[in-house]
């Protein structure tokens, strides 16, 4: 018997070994339009976990519940229902009409037996249920996590497509709410789980306990007989072995997804002669096709808007609350210059400098008073003095010092994605580090000086380079991006590491020297500071896109993360830009959608990076 074959009959037996083993009688969910039967298939077995029922309790003996639904209905042992008791009539005031019953929750209960005529669950936790109480489906949409994990020989945009395909499927059939799973595959590579050991029931539990995932669906690509092949599982809570094993071939109908697509996972309407691409398409299709660099088609539209004769050392941008102007903030190291951005081009608002001791590595506008206007964070650093940043801020239209001499290092945060950061962190200096990794508190302006509110949530191998955060990882969560000592990007949820670049991103900025009185004269240490990621919706479906300079040379290479219904994926451009990319920033476009890309392209006149200039670049609408 061949290999192919012997697969096929394996998948087979899973998937009438999964069907004989939970019983099911009822008519199972409709096949959602458009899916390969392969696939709707693994959806309508999926489906049938989580059946949609209303029962009544029938008895009630200590921690033995007997429920009225029998395997008919299509109950399964690990399906978790509420109970509830049924109350007073609800009666319209007017016509007298009933509108329903008021209800008291007595709780959820866990089936754990199956029969003919009736089932047996028990009280998650100790509950009042009695006969005559009811139970009932818990929710509407079942929450359903998906990871996708990938064999040698299959290749990334195969796998996804293939998951795509799955995503948007089980999407269609209105039955789920779907998300990924992708702090799961960064965890397995923590602790050494291989994806045969996941497959296996290996770290399920523990996984879905960690991440306080519902459900779980786990998709293994690998490659038999040189096609593309997928064993399914699918973990829930209730349950401590797989509650559904199944596998197919890839159809061949599942092409890979055309690189227009990016987060949305979204279907995509067939397109017309001429269409115009999101910001993200156009980014990373910059090379897709040379024949076009003459008509600039599908290219990313470019404008020069100034030219500065010194090289800067940090760049930001932020649209200010009170009068929604966007602006940017460069240094030079020594002063801070902030400019209005109007209709793309540059207008001087006001500069300041400050009579301290030391050489600026970043600064950062942020609303930190409250009253909607912007104030630069400036972070200085000197050799023997150590930390020496300071605030700036207007005060009756002119600058003035907020704080001075900050002996620490401090960043500016949009934690809670209102689109301007407003909120300090800051992280200790360390004289024989630079950064005291692993910590950092949340600070307040109050009284000309920070004062401690709480500690930071963050990862032991934080360094404060530039935090980012953003909602990468869905809409309604908030992961910090941060660049580790080891130069790689790092997407965290709290402590949990969502995702980690394979590949070196930041650098090209001065490093910082650290003189310690260790010996005679002293000895130098040098550390590196990093531009900080910027998150961007570049394709406006609401989630953002991670984008950090990646300088290895002076040659404008930019590494994009973007999320796809397979996890998150990063792609290398090679923007054409001749220099190091000092930072980037964004703002709203006047089209509300489209953002605006600014990027500093900075050329250094010597290697010792003593001098130079800066261009400042932005991208233009269609």
């Amino acid at each position: 018997m061949s290999r192919a074959v012997a697969v096929v009959v394996v998948a087979a037996l899973a998937v009438m070994a999964a069907t004989a083993g939970h019983s099911q009688t009822t008519t199972p969910a409709p096949a959602p339009a458009g899916a390969p039967v392969s696939i709707a298939n693994l959806v309508e077995q999926t489906a049938a976990l989580f059946p949609q029922l209303d029962g009544d309790v029938v008895e009630a003996q200590g921690q033995t519940v007997t429920l009225s639904l029998g395997r008919k209905t299509g109950v399964q042992p690990g399906v978790v229902l509420e109970a509830f008791r049924e109350g007073r009539e609800i009666k319209h005031p007017r016509t007298g009409a009933v509108l329903g019953r008021a209800e008291d929750p007595l709780g959820r209960v866990v089936v754990t037996q199956v029969f003919d005529g009736y089932s047996i669950a028990a009280p998650e936790r100790a509950a009042a249920v009695k006969a005559g109480d009811r139970v009932r489906t818990v929710g509407t949409r079942v929450k359903l996590s998906i990871v996708a994990l990938k064999g040698a020989g299959v290749r990334d945009p195969l796998v996804e497509a293939a998951t795509t395909e799955v995503y948007e499927a089980l999407s269609r059939s209105g039955r789920f709410q779907v998300g990924t799973g992708d702090q799961v595959a960064a965890w397995m590579s923590q602790e050494k789980l291989s994806a045969e050991d996941l497959m296996a029931g290996r770290g399920a539990r523990e996984a879905l306990q960690r991440f306080k995932i519902e459900n779980l669906l786990v998709l293994h690509y690998t490659m038999v007989d040189r096609k593309p092949f997928v064993d399914a599982r699918v973990f829930t809570a209730s349950r401590a072995d797989a509650a559904l094993s199944t596998a197919f071939f890839v159809p061949p109908s599942v092409k890979p997804a055309p690189r227009e697509q990016f987060s949305s996972g979204g279907t995509r309407a067939p397109a017309p002669e001429k269409r115009t691409q999101s910001l993200l398409a156009r980014l990373l299709g910059i090379e897709a096709d040379r024949a076009t660099y003459s008509s600039g088609e599908g290219a990313l539209a470019l404008k020069e808007v100034a030219r500065l004769n010194f090289a800067i050392t940090a760049i930001d941008v932020s649209a200010s609350p009170a009068d929604q102007i966007p602006r940017m903030v460069l240094s030079d190291g020594e002063k801070v210059y902030v400019y209005k951005i109007v209709n793309r081009a540059l207008e001087p608002d006001w500069t300041f400098s400050s009579a301290g001791i030391g050489r600026i590595f970043s600064v950062q506008l942020a609303d930190i008073t409250g009253n909607g206007t912007l104030s630069v964070v400036a972070n200085r650093f000197d050799t023997r003095v150590g930390m020496n940043g300071y605030i700036v801020g207007l005060r009756n239209g002119k600058p003035a010092l907020l704080a001075d001499q900050m002996d620490t290092i401090v960043y500016a945060v949009d934690e809670r994605g209102t689109g301007t950061k407003q909120t300090l962190w800051s992280q200790r200096y360390k004289a024989d580090g630079f950064y005291h990794k692993g910590y950092a508190d949340k600070v307040a302006l109050k009284n000309g000086s920070l004062t401690r509110e709480s500690a930071a949530v963050v990862p032991d191998t934080f360094r404060a380079t530039g935090a980012t955060f953003s909602n990468i990882a869905g809409k309604t969560s908030r992961s910090l991006a941060y660049i580790d000592e080891q130069s790689r990007l790092r997407i965290t949820n709290g402590l949990d590491e969502i995702w980690r670049s394979s590949t070196q991103v930041g650098g090209g900025t001065r490093k910082i020297e650290v003189v310690r009185d260790i010996e005679r004269g002293g000895r130098s240490y040098y550390y590196t500071t990093e531009p900080a990621p910027l998150a961007v919706d570049l394709d406006g479906d609401g989630i953002q896109e991670i984008v950090v300079p990646q300088n290895k040379d002076e040659d404008g290479v930019i590494g994009v993360v973007y999320r796809t219904a397979a996890g998150l994926r990063f792609q290398q451009v090679k923007s054409g830009f001749e220099g190091i990319i000092g930072g980037f920033g964004a703002f709203a476009s006047e089209d509300g959608a489209t953002p605006t890309l600014v990027t500093a392209v900075v050329r250094y006149r010597s290697l010792l990076k003593s001098g130079g200039e800066t261009q400042i670049i932005m991208s233009v609408s269609d």
